[in-house]
């Protein structure tokens, strides 16, 4: 593979740590379960375009407050790249150098060409729509949200994976399939 193909397949890998990393954000709400005290890990793929590219790998979570880490791993378990973010910045380190964003949804775009928003985000990793924006539940029992229509499995109630697909625009999609899932939302 030519060094400039590598470096964009591994810039792309690496943006996905954001989106990763908001879609895990909401385990970090009260009723959690001592798994999201500790992080989480699991695989993430995001696959978009027509002819269709994909990211897969790792990756483990910390989540705080208002800030978290996301670490992203190939799939043979190498570290790509590092994700940190608060409430009013966030950064991407690969290893080889940092950039810095002025937010979360910035740098999600910047780095995977999808406008994804924090705050649903972490309700979708619950297994909800975000409550103060609007939604439409869909006859499968998933939702839509900001373009985006959301599947949730779970494995009792805690999300063991979470599928989102753009239903506008270029297609793409983004799955999470949590190792150590988060006790979230109760099935609905």
């Amino acid at each position: 593979m030519h060094a400039d193909s590598r470096r964009r397949t591994l810039l792309r890998t690496l943006l996905l740590a954001p989106v990763a990393a908001t879609l895990l954000a909401g385990c970090a709400a009260p009723r959690r379960g001592p798994d999201c005290a500790d992080g989480y890990s699991g695989r993430v793929s995001v696959v978009q375009g027509d002819p269709p590219r994909g990211l897969y790998g790792g990756f483990r979570l910390r989540l705080g407050a208002d800030q978290g880490r996301f670490e992203l791993l190939s799939p043979l378990g190498q570290m790509l790249a590092r994700a940190r973010w608060s409430a009013h910045a966030a950064s991407l380190d690969d290893g080889r150098r940092v950039r810095d964003f002025a937010s979360f949804e910035t740098m999600a775009q910047a780095v995977l060409g999808l406008a994804l928003p924090r705050v649903a985000l972490q309700d979708w990793v619950r297994g909800a729509p975000a409550a103060d924006l609007p939604y439409r539940t869909l006859p499968d029992g998933g939702f839509e949200q900001l373009g985006w229509a959301v599947q949730v499995r779970r494995e009792g109630t805690a999300v063991h994976l979470l599928r989102a697909q753009r239903i506008d625009g270029a297609p793409a999609r983004i799955s999470l399939v949590f190792d150590a899932p988060c006790a979230g939302v109760p099935a609905q």
